[in-house]
């Protein structure tokens, strides 16, 4: 990323004045970047580190003679190793610390963290770095249900269906947003594969919630086909991915009868290494983050994030009698109790949303320790 900047700062001083002194800084600079980059092994991190002032000093000299402003972008930040993300941040920011530049990360929340107390390290929300939050998740399920029919309106429009109540059940639809996990992609392949199942099942005048049950069940085959592919890459990173999915699913199915569950912000701060494999399950949408932030009733300070099992995993000849369970009605998450006649409850304020998110069991990440030895 650093020898871009600079192969950037030297293209541009070309045009304005090719024979100064930014110019040798800048391909001096280049040239210690490529060096440490052909190197066979990784660089030592000291080596690295005593980059970042000279990078700091060629950016700041030449944005303070030009005149310009330098936008880093950087796409994608969550593919990086989650506990090296805190040093790469902090690298960045000391390259153009007093500058007129500005970074822009873009990556996943729940597959990033930007900062480290212990040594400080990264960009501290508030004080580094404004988090602008770009993604539509099950977190605020109204709003995910209006993007997401939104976006699938369009193509029912483009292919001369006015509207989606001629396809789907309003249930389906709800169904839907649950089983995609809001994610866009997911949610249009798993509302193609919705009207493909109802075509095929008798006397069937709309795409109903089973249909959406059988591609959610469907499409969840061919992630872990996926993953079992990957094997052949990567066999210690896919069977751990499958295993930790085992573990989460008889922890939900079995030992707690809920589909939901919290993981403590404490446990996942002690646990990195244990936690990177409940990222991996996100990352492939085995489990889903319901919310980021549930505070602990009975310990102040303490909060945890929420997490479903994915709906492939308990839906249909999966579902037992007497699983806990969240859907979502009219863009209201809801928790009700399979087979029985136990009346479920509605998150009509955030209040009774908190309330049913907090009844769900705790997963302590140390029941994961077998799967990634620290």
């Amino acid at each position: 990323m650093l020898d871009e900047i600079a192969e950037s700062i030297v293209t541009k001083q070309q045009q304005l004045k090719p024979e100064s002194i930014i110019s040798v800084m800048a391909v001096d600079l280049y040239e210690n970047v490529r060096r440490l980059l052909s190197l066979s092994g990784e660089a030592d991190a000291e080596s690295v580190t005593r980059l970042i002032p000279q990078a700091q000093r060629t950016i700041n000299r030449f944005l303070e003679m030009s005149g310009l402003r330098l936008y880093v972008f950087v796409d994608d930040f969550y593919y990086l190793p989650r506990n090296d993300q805190p040093r790469i941040l902090d690298m960045l920011h000391g390259a153009v610390r007093d500058c007129n530049a500005w970074l822009k990360i873009a990556s996943i929340r729940h597959l990033t963290r930007w900062f480290q107390s212990s040594p400080p390290l990264g960009l501290q929300t508030m004080h580094d770095a404004d988090l602008i939050d770009l993604d539509v998740t099950l977190q605020d399920p109204l709003r995910a249900k209006t993007f997401l029919e939104s976006i699938l309106q369009q193509y029912a429009k483009h292919v001369g269906v006015a509207s989606l109540g001629r396809l789907f059940h309003p249930a389906a639809l709800d169904r839907l947003v649950l089983a995609s996990g809001a994610v866009p992609r997911d949610y249009l392949v798993l509302a193609g594969s919705s009207i493909s199942k109802a075509q095929r099942r008798q006397n069937s005048k709309l795409v109903g919630v089973q249909d959406v049950n059988q591609a959610a069940g469907d499409a969840a085959q061919v992630k872990l086909q996926e993953l079992e592919d990957d094997m052949a890459a990567d066999v210690d990173s896919a069977t751990r991915t499958i295993s930790g999915l085992k573990f989460i699913r008889n922890f939900c199915l079995e030992e707690t009868s809920f589909t939901y569950f919290l993981i403590r912000y404490r446990d996942k701060e002690d646990n990195p290494h244990l936690y990177n494999i409940i990222t991996d399950l996100l990352d492939v949408r085995m489990i889903h983050l319901i919310d980021s932030g549930v505070s602990d009733a009975h310990a102040a300070g303490q909060r945890s994030e929420v997490y479903m099992l994915d709906l492939s995993q308990f839906s249909g000849s999966r579902l037992k009698q007497g699983i806990q369970v969240l859907d979502f009605s009219g863009g209201k998450i809801v928790s009700r109790k399979t087979r029985t006649a136990e009346p479920a409850k509605t998150g009509h304020t955030p209040r009774q949303v908190i309330s049913i998110l907090r009844a769900g069991p705790t997963f302590e990440l140390p029941r994961l320790s077998e799967l990634a030895p620290q």
